[in-house]
C-alpha cells in the first residue's frame, strides 16, 4: 500500500516541519533529518517548512523539462564552481542555489549538498516504496476560486484575486485559496466583473489576433527562468500541454512567485497564473 507523504515535527505547535513517512513508528524524512521525537503535525500548523524538504517535494512532483541536462552550474562564473543537480523543471539546484543556463565542465566536482539531498530522496523512496504524493501545483488558476485574506480576520468571506497585483480586487493582501468561503467580498466582485468585461471585450479579441499571426514573426527561442518573462512573450513549460501568451506580468519585487495574466489559445480564454520564479520555461520572444 502506498505511504502518504506527511509533515513531521518535534513539537506539536511550532518549530521546523519536515516531509516524510512513518514506517511503523520510525519517522523517515526526505532530507534525512533523524529524531525519535518526530511526530505527524497538521498541514495548517504554524511550523516553518524545512527548505530541503520543500525542494524534495518539487523533485518528487515536477515533470522534467524536455532536454534538461542532469547538471548545471550556478549563475556566477567565479572560481569554485561545481556541478549542481537541477530540480526537475526548474533552474534551482537540489542544494537551493540559483542555477545558470549553461552545462558545466564534466571534470568539475559534484556539489556535496546536492548529492546529500539526492541520496536522502533515494533512500526515502527505497525504504518507503510507493509514495502517495500531494498533487502538483496546477499550472492554471481557477478563475472562480475565492481566496482568504492574509493574517487574522474575516475567514468567512472570500476574495477575488487580481493577477496583476497579487492582491484581492479590493486591494487586500491574500494568503491562500479559500474554496470553502460562504460569502464573497462585494468590492472584489464589482471590480472583478468590470475586469472580466474588459477581458472579454478587449483583451480576448486582441490576443486571438496575436495568436493567429504569431507564426509570421521573427522569433528568438530560448530557455530561461519564469522571472524573466515579459508581456508579449510566449512560453511552454514541463507538465502542461498549453501554449501560454503573456498578456501582463505583475511587479516581482521581493516575491518567490511570478504572477501572470496569460492567453490560452487551446481553451480560448484569459487566465490568471502564478509560477515559481525559478521555473524553467521555453520562451518565444519577437526579435525587435
Amino acid at each position: 500500500m502506498p505511504l502518504l507523504l506527511i509533515r513531521l515535527a518535534t513539537g506539536p505547535m511550532n518549530g521546523t516541519a519536515h516531509l516524510g513517512v512513518l514506517l511503523g513508528t520510525e519517522p523517515v524524512t526526505a532530507c534525512a533529518t533523524r529524531s525519535p521525537d518526530l511526530q505527524p503535525v497538521p498541514d495548517a500548523s504554524a511550523h516553518a517548512m524545512c527548505q530541503s524538504c520543500a525542494r524534495a517535494l518539487l523533485v518528487l512532483t515536477t515533470a522534467p523539462h524536455p532536454g534538461e541536462p542532469e547538471a548545471r552550474t550556478t549563475t556566477g562564473r567565479g572560481r569554485g564552481q561545481v556541478r549542481h543537480r537541477p530540480v526537475p523543471g526548474h533552474l534551482l539546484a537540489y542544494c537551493g542555489n540559483s542555477l545558470g543556463k549553461r552545462r558545466p565542465d564534466p571534470t568539475l566536482s559534484r556539489c556535496t549538498p546536492c548529492a546529500r539531498l539526492s541520496d536522502a530522496i533515494d533512500a526515502l523512496r527505497r525504504r518507503a516504496g510507493e509514495l502517495l504524493l500531494p498533487a502538483a501545483e496546477p499550472c492554471h488558476a481557477d478563475d472562480t476560486l475565492l481566496w482568504a485574506p492574509d493574517g487574522l480576520g474575516d475567514l468567512v468571506t472570500g476574495h477575488r484575486r487580481n493577477a496583476a497585483t497579487g492582491k484581492g480586487f479590493c486591494d487586500r493582501p491574500l494568503a491562500d485559496p479559500h474554496p470553502g468561503a460562504s460569502n464573497e467580498c462585494a468590492p472584489c466582485r464589482i471590480h472583478w466583473e468590470l475586469a472580466e468585461l474588459i477581458r472579454q471585450m478587449v483583451t480576448l479579441p486582441r490576443m486571438r489576433d496575436e495568436a493567429r499571426t504569431w507564426h509570421q514573426r521573427d522569433l528568438d527561442v530560448f530557455d530561461d527562468r519564469a522571472l524573466t518573462l515579459i508581456a508579449g512573450d510566449v512560453y511552454t513549460l514541463s507538465g502542461c500541454q498549453e501554449t501560454h501568451y503573456v498578456v501582463a506580468v505583475a511587479d516581482r519585487g521581493g516575491k518567490t512567485r511570478t504572477d501572470l495574466l496569460v492567453y490560452l489559445p487551446a481553451e480560448d480564454r484569459v487566465a490568471d497564473l502564478r509560477l515559481r520564479r525559478d521555473r524553467l520555461v521555453t520562451v518565444q520572444r519577437p526579435i525587435r
